[in-house]
Formats: structure tokens, C-alpha cells, sequence
């Protein structure tokens, strides 16, 4: 790799060098928060999904959807979605 040979033009490549590392340090911060939102949303979906599985086992799938105000098969159908992702996700782990 060539060094410039100009004073100036060094100071400008050690500027620029600075600049970059500075951006990526922020995307690296940016990135992590975004993983650490996604995990706790991620969590506070598993804990919603629990939540309407035993308002199930509890009052059935009619009155639970009646009580949470969304339609049975759709109640249905997000519950067994989560069932058949968890249920993929414990297959490829015992894989």
C-alpha cells in the first residue's frame, strides 16, 4: 500500500480513517440495540402467546377471543402458528 507523500493529504486520510472507524463504532452500538430489542420483544411475545394459551384452557377459545376482542380463528390460528414454530424450533435442537 502507498503512503501519500503530501503532509496534507496524510492528515486527510488519518481524518478520514478517524471518521470511519467512528461509523462503524455507531453501527456496531445501533446493531446491538436493535438485537437487544428484538430479544425482548421476542420475550414479550412468548410471554403474550402463554398469556392467551391458558385465557384458552381457561374460558375457551370462543369467550377468550370474545374477551380479548379478536376473532376465534384468528386466536386460533396465531396459537397454533407459535405452537408449530416452537414445535420446529425444539425438533432442530434435538437434531
Amino acid at each position: 500500500m502507498r503512503h501519500p507523500v503530501d503532509a496534507g493529504a496524510r492528515q486527510r486520510l488519518l481524518e478520514a480513517q478517524r471518521a470511519e472507524a467512528e461509523a462503524l463504532r455507531r453501527v456496531e452500538t445501533a446493531d446491538k440495540g436493535c438485537t437487544s430489542a428484538r430479544d425482548r420483544l421476542a420475550a414479550a411475545d412468548a410471554k403474550l402467546l402463554e398469556a392467551q394459551r391458558t385465557l384458552v384452557r381457561t374460558s375457551g377459545a370462543s369467550r377468550a377471543a370474545l374477551l380479548l376482542g379478536v376473532d376465534e380463528t384468528t386466536l386460533r390460528r396465531d396459537l397454533r402458528r407459535a405452537d408449530q414454530s416452537s414445535d420446529g424450533l425444539s425438533s432442530q435442537v434435538n437434531s
